[in-house]
């Protein structure tokens, strides 16, 4: 029997075609200590689409780093090292875990094994470990505001954590598809 907060994200991942949210980020090292922080604006549109912007915290550059995928190939870019990277959507569902978000949840139980937390500090908590042990990352968790999608916590294979609070979530709002293509600059290299 599913617990409540698996009982949300399965509901989540039924209910929820679209979302755009801001998010915080917050990237720490095993003993605590920040190693970086972000801001910018999370959008996702099923299936397979989704877009993160960060804001850039370089004053020489309009925008910091994007991953964009339009279902069928992941772009990262790095706008400060004029580059990006391109992967097959299928290629990179194995090593970027906020991934499982764009999809429709199906094949949750073949990847993950999935662990409920409860309520912690205001939500409830699930948690997604991968199955496979070259996923690139330990744990998935996701944390739901009464049902809502508030916060992901990343912890990967350096035990160093990523937190994502999200904030003005609005979902099943029509996002332009044009928002999960990315135009790239001239001069940038392109890694495969």
């Amino acid at each position: 029997m599913s617990s409540a907060s698996e009982v949300m994200l399965r509901d989540f991942l039924k209910q929820v075609d679209t979302l755009q949210a801001d998010f915080e980020q917050r990237i720490t090292d095993e003993g605590g200590m920040t190693i970086e922080t972000a801001k910018g604006i999370f959008s996702l549109s099923r299936p397979g689409r989704f877009r993160w912007d960060t804001a850039s915290a370089d004053p020489d550059f309009e925008r910091g780093p994007q991953i964009v995928s339009n279902g069928e190939s992941i772009i990262f870019y790095e706008p400060d090292l004029a580059s990006a990277n391109v992967r097959s959507f299928d290629e990179a569902v194995q090593q970027a875990p906020t991934i499982v978000l764009v999809q429709s949840g199906e094949k949750l139980d073949d990847v993950f094994t999935i662990t409920d937390y409860g309520l912690t500090d205001g939500l409830s908590w699930v948690a997604l470990r991968p199955k496979s042990d070259d996923a690139g990352f330990n744990e998935l968790m996701i944390g739901f505001d009464n049902g809502a999608l508030a916060q992901i916590l990343i912890t990967d294979m350096l035990a160093n954590e990523t937190r994502l609070r999200l904030t003005n979530v609005k979902t099943n709002q029509s996002l332009p598809a044009a928002l999960f293509e990315l135009e790239l600059p001239e001069g940038v290299d392109f890694v495969h």
